[in-house]
């Protein structure tokens, strides 16, 4: 009889993963890979919206702070001066600038309007004298000064006139003259025997007594605002005998604010390139738009129809200066009070499906404060051809995919305010 056999199958052998199933598994996981990607290419996105936004803002705010601060200190030292010596041309010279020989108007803030609605540019002049000196009169001296012009009597003394400080003569305003004649010279001399006048060499070393600086004022300095030959030689018209001065300090400053390659930049024109070089104040600043708030009712109040972007004209005054803010327009700059500034901030992240409006800030110019367009151009300034955001492929150089915030201010000009007030 036969044995039936009992033993175990042996095992059956292991097949693996097919083809399909591995290709099946490589697709699931592209899949998630393009998800995961996904999802951190928009949080990104998001994030760095968020951040150059943030950044965007950070700019403006301290840019139109730095400019506010200085547009505040506009006008200190020559706040009291007549009707007709503000605005006068000032003839002025810098042996250590790059253009020696130059004018500058007595402006405490000066708006020069971009054409075409391109930005504008703000000229502040202010001085940084340590003692409040007021307009005081002066007349030609008993000394001589540099090649024998005669040194400057102060009428009612000398007091707060320091060594190395930089004044302002101008000639006596009538009511006959339209203009008035000015010249910067710089105090050389306090001569102890006459305790009324000053003297302004060009060739005569002072001692101003702080430490050396990166300007050259030093334990001895040289006069570098002074001009051989005095005012005269600076401007061949200013031959009066008597006037007025005022006390600007050892350092005054002209500032100049400007837009330039989307950056907020001030500049000196008193001590001048290369001696102060450009300083930036802000980046991402695309434009700058400015008014005058012209007090032309003499009610202390800028209204809504005071804003303009025309400037006071000296040069036409009315005959009766009893009051020098009534309504004219072609007012002395007496009666501006304040200025009414916009910055436009760009964020230099570009977004392709993002389509921003036009931007617009607040003008008064038309007689009414009303919304207005900010002009705009292209990313790298050219002219606006897209017409709107449909091109394709979208183009990094229309403005409308990027965003935008707008800082508006009024600065009022208190240093001609206190100085001028009724």
């Amino acid at each position: 009889m036969a044995t039936p056999n009992t033993g175990r199958a042996g095992p059956k052998p292991s097949r693996g993963l097919s083809l399909i199933e591995i290709l099946v598994g490589l697709v699931i996981g592209m899949i998630g890979i393009v998800v995961i990607f996904q999802v951190l290419a928009v949080s990104e996105d998001r994030k760095r919206t968020t951040v150059q936004g943030s950044d965007s803002q950070s700019a403006g705010s301290i840019a139109l702070y730095a400019l506010q601060r200085d547009v505040q200190q506009g006008g200190y030292g020559f706040g009291g001066a007549d009707t007709k010596e503000i605005g006068c041309v000032v003839a002025a010279y810098n042996s250590a600038r790059a253009t020696q020989n130059f004018t500058f108007r007595l402006y405490p803030v000066e708006i020069v309007q971009g054409a075409a609605g391109a930005p504008d540019t703000i000229r502040v002049l202010w001085g940084n004298a340590n003692y409040s000196v007021s307009r005081r009169a002066w007349t030609a001296g008993t000394g001589s000064s540099s090649a024998g012009v005669p040194m400057k009597r102060i009428v009612g003394g000398r007091g707060g006139l320091d060594y190395g400080d930089m004044v302002i003569l101008a000639s006596d305003p009538s009511l006959a003259a339209v203009t008035t004649d000015c010249a910067l010279i710089q105090v050389t001399d306090r001569p102890a025997a006459v305790a009324q006048e000053i003297g302004f060499d060009s060739d005569y070393t002072f001692n101003p007594g702080p430490p050396a600086d990166t300007l050259g004022y030093g334990a001895t300095a040289t006069p570098y605002f002074n001009k051989a030959g005095g005012p005269v030689a600076l401007a061949p018209s200013f031959t009066a005998a008597a006037g007025f001065v005022f006390n600007l300090g050892n350092q005054p400053r002209q500032t100049v604010w400007s837009v330039a390659g989307s950056r907020l930049v001030v500049t000196e024109n008193l001590f001048g390139p290369p001696t102060i070089p450009d300083v930036e104040a802000g980046d991402g600043i695309v434009d700058l738009q400015a008014e005058y708030g012209i007090d032309r009712n003499n009610n202390q109040y800028i209204e809504a129809n005071e804003w303009t972007v025309t400037p006071p004209n000296n040069a036409v005054l009315p005959a009766d200066l009893t009051q020098p803010c009534a309504d004219n327009p072609s007012r002395s700059w007496r009666c501006v009070r304040a200025i009414r500034v916009a910055l436009l901030a760009r964020s230099s992240q570009w977004d392709r499906t993002f389509c921003s409006t036009n931007p617009q800030w607040t003008s008064g110019d038309s007689g009414a404060l009303v919304r207005t367009n900010f002009v705009m151009t292209g990313v790298d300034g050219s002219a606006d051809t897209f017409g709107g955001c449909a091109e394709t492929p979208p183009s990094p150089n229309n403005w409308r995919h990027y965003r935008y915030s707008v800082y508006e201010t009024v600065i009022p000009l208190r240093n001609m305010i206190w100085g001028t007030a009724p």
